[in-house]
């Protein structure tokens, strides 16, 4: 039997939580999951133009009753700003994000450096929780942060460098 990667131990754990729907917009990093989430039928999968309809489909979700989670990079988290702290935060709407936690020392794009600074500087500011799933074993606390954001009724948001999201992958054609 093949050792399970890293996408399908994140999926695993959404199976576990009950996700029916996720949603998001593909960033490099996250190919490998997205694709990995297709193969489920029991989740659909809804690919959106920006990232804040990622929000707005996973708040449509909660009011119907469908677990869901959204999926994006940190630039994405960044232009989620309005959402995080309106439909979130104030209306008491949770949500959980799964992003890419990019500008590290793992990613060699100079463009991704200045989201790496700011991003979890700007979620700290906005007071939105995060935790960084750094190695294979923490991706069993998923259905933790997935119940914190129910709790808090808030955005939750898991981190995930890349050594996580390519664990047990070959290379990706075009991915640094």
């Amino acid at each position: 039997m093949a050792a399970l990667t890293g996408p399908d131990l994140i999926h695993a754990q959404l199976k576990t939580i009950g996700v029916k729907i996720v949603t998001g917009l593909p960033d490099d990093w996250l190919t490998a999951l997205m694709a990995r989430i297709d193969q489920d039928p029991e989740m659909v999968q809804v690919r959106v133009a920006r990232e804040p309809e990622a929000v707005g489909v996973c708040g449509g979700a909660f009011f119907g009753g469908a677990p869901a989670c959204a999926l994006m990079g940190i630039a994405g988290l960044l232009a989620c700003g309005h959402e995080f702290a309106l439909f979130n935060s104030a209306h008491q709407v949770p949500l959980f994000i799964l992003s890419t936690l990019r500008g590290t020392i793992e990613d060699p794009r100079t463009y991704q450096v200045a989201q790496g600074l700011v991003g979890l500087k700007y979620l700290e500011a906005m007071e939105v929780p995060h935790m960084t799933i750094s190695s294979v074993d923490d991706i069993q606390l998923i259905p933790d942060a997935y119940r914190r954001s129910r709790l808090v009724k808030r955005t939750f948001v898991c981190f995930f460098p890349k050594r996580i999201l390519f664990h047990g992958l070959d290379a990706l054609p075009g991915v640094n």
